[in-house]
């Protein structure tokens, strides 16, 4: 929610606007009261419960809550040791000190350990970043294997198909 009263601009959340009575301002002859709906959002990618593009639920969400938003990490398929944040930074951003010397940077999370979950519950996401749950080395070699079966069972039917 947004006010505009002269050349000054007041912005709250709703949420935090409904939850603290001290934000509340009386208003003047033209004031003007902006609603928009919240727009930020985060990309989930990869072995989760589910690929989206996932709504900022509150002001802030911490790489753990992401997590836990993209529907957890799939027992089957996902390497807790491999949970990516990618994030870009615009042009003007890099090299500024302090600042990214890159304009693409990936996060790492190791949620295997606790100084990992520390640190998933310490960083925050940005809105736009993609946060991807890596597949784990044995989901990768099922699919090899996988494929491979398929390879020999079509040439097999095929050998049994031109006798």
């Amino acid at each position: 929610m947004r006010l505009i009263r002269g050349s000054e601009t007041y912005e709250i959340r709703a949420d935090e606007l409904f939850a603290d009575a001290s934000h509340n301002m009386l208003l003047r002859g033209g004031d003007k009261i902006v609603v928009q709906e919240d727009d930020r959002h985060f990309t989930a990618l990869g072995a989760a419960g589910t690929e989206d593009l996932i709504p900022f639920p509150s002001e802030e969400v911490t790489a753990l809550e992401a997590v836990s938003l993209m529907g957890g990490l799939s027992d089957s398929r996902a390497d807790p040791q491999g949970v990516l944040i990618l994030r870009e930074f615009p042009a003007s951003a890099v090299g500024r000190t302090p600042g990214p010397t890159h304009p693409q940077v990936i996060f790492t999370f190791d949620l295997t350990s606790a100084d990992g979950l520390f640190a998933a519950r310490n960083f925050n996401v940005n809105p736009g970043d993609t946060v991807l749950a890596t597949e784990s080395p044995i989901t990768r070699a099922q699919t090899i294997f996988a494929l491979f079966g398929s390879v020999f069972g079509l040439t097999r039917q095929a050998t049994v198909l031109a006798n």
